[in-house]
């Protein structure tokens, strides 16, 4: 990797012209060294101000760790003095950018210096959970999820934009935010409900604009379920009047009658921890192999001859039914897979991926919106 393409900060060759003049400056009027050396986090920090970074010093030429990259660059060609020099201009992000551009500087910036440098270590925590672990941004502690220290390793922090896009948050949880208050993931969208975001007066754990986009829906689904249930009425009325005596279509379009106020009991009676997703995919499935047979005997009775407009009417209702079921089957399959439909906000993501997350939210949101309000874990039995 050419290093020259490397940019750590939009100011870094001004901070190189400082740490020179500084340098020279120093040469011209040298201080006298401590000899007692550095004994506490404020010593390390006054000393690096100086220009004393001996207790710093990583040795890269005969370390086993050393850098095997070869200076490509003006600033790599600097001594260390300076590059420790530069660094003590950089704020916690681009000190961190810095250390993440190359193994050289990843060494010569050792965990030692920069905890020295920010003042020891309850600053320096406070260093880090002000800044995303991730992207380096400084959003504000409010907009920042909190990870406690696990496992030797110290707090750290993530902002909502990284922690969406890593698909770290869950719905229906409780995060802790760097400031200390706590959050809710939204249900509709999955970004955290804080700040500026203020959450629902008819649900805590939605958004604002999250809560009416779902209430839209909930209508939407509403008036189309009262539409499917039309339309299957009518098959099985068209059915009863014209093709009674007909074995290819009159007793399926009877038990698949039936079996549509079956799902009609699901869907009422189903509750937010009980998924009963699976039964209502095999009864849609059950339902629409049922309408193949009415299909198939109607479609040939009008070729076979002039076609009768009662024909026509129950071909079409069959037809739009069958639609019906197969996106209802379609649906429950995804709703069993539990799709985590806040994909759909999910930032960054290639058209193919925005196109097909956009086609699942809405397969799910013609099947069965409410599962947004669906508690955790699911219970299948």
């Amino acid at each position: 990797m050419d290093m020259n393409t490397i940019t750590p900060t939009s100011g870094i060759d001004l901070l190189v012209r400082q740490g020179i003049e500084h340098l020279r400056e120093k040469t011209a009027n040298p201080t006298q060294e401590n000899d007692l050396g550095p004994t506490s986090p404020r010593s390390y920090r006054s000393r690096a101000r100086s220009g004393d970074y001996s207790c710093f010093q990583v040795d890269l030429s005969n370390s086993e760790a050393a850098s095997t990259i070869e200076p490509r660059s003006r600033l790599l060609e600097l001594p260390n003095e300076l590059h420790y020099m530069i660094a003590t201009y950089l704020g916690f992000g681009d000190m961190e950018r810095l250390r993440r551009t190359c193994r050289h500087f990843r060494i010569l910036l050792n965990p030692d210096f920069v905890r020295a440098h920010f003042g020891g270590d309850e600053l320096f925590i406070r260093q880090l959970t002000s800044h995303c672990q991730s992207c380096l941004s400084r959003p504000g502690r409010h907009s920042l999820i909190l990870y406690p220290a696990t496992d030797g390793r110290p707090p750290s922090s993530k902002c909502f934009r990284c922690s969406v896009q890593e698909r770290d948050l869950r719905v229906g949880t409780h995060l802790q935010l760097a400031n200390t208050r706590s959050a809710w993931v939204c249900r509709w969208c999955g970004w955290p409900i804080s700040g500026s975001a203020a959450p629902s007066w008819a649900h805590e754990q939605f958004h604002v604009g999250c809560y009416d986009r779902y209430y839209r829906v909930l209508w939407g689904f509403l008036w189309l379920g009262f539409a499917q249930f039309a339309v299957g009425v009518v098959a099985a009325v068209l059915s009863l009047i014209y093709f009674r005596g007909d074995p290819l279509v009159f007793p399926p379009a009877i038990v698949s009658f039936v079996l549509l106020w079956v799902c009609m009991a699901f869907l009422v009676f189903r509750g937010n921890r009980v998924r009963t997703y699976h039964w209502v995919g095999a009864l849609e499935l059950v339902i629409l192999g049922l309408w193949v047979p009415p299909i198939y005997a109607v479609a040939r009775g009008i070729n076979s001859g002039s076609p009768e407009k009662s024909a026509i009417a129950a071909l079409g209702f069959y037809g739009i039914n069958v639609i019906f079921r197969l996106l209802n089957f379609i649906g429950n399959i995804i709703l069993v897979c539990e799709y985590d439909i806040t994909k759909h906000y999910a930032p960054q993501q290639s058209l193919k991926r925005r196109m097909l997350n956009s086609l699942m939210a809405g397969l799910i949101y013609w099947t069965y919106p409410q599962c947004v309000e669906q508690r955790y874990p699911p219970d299948y039995n």
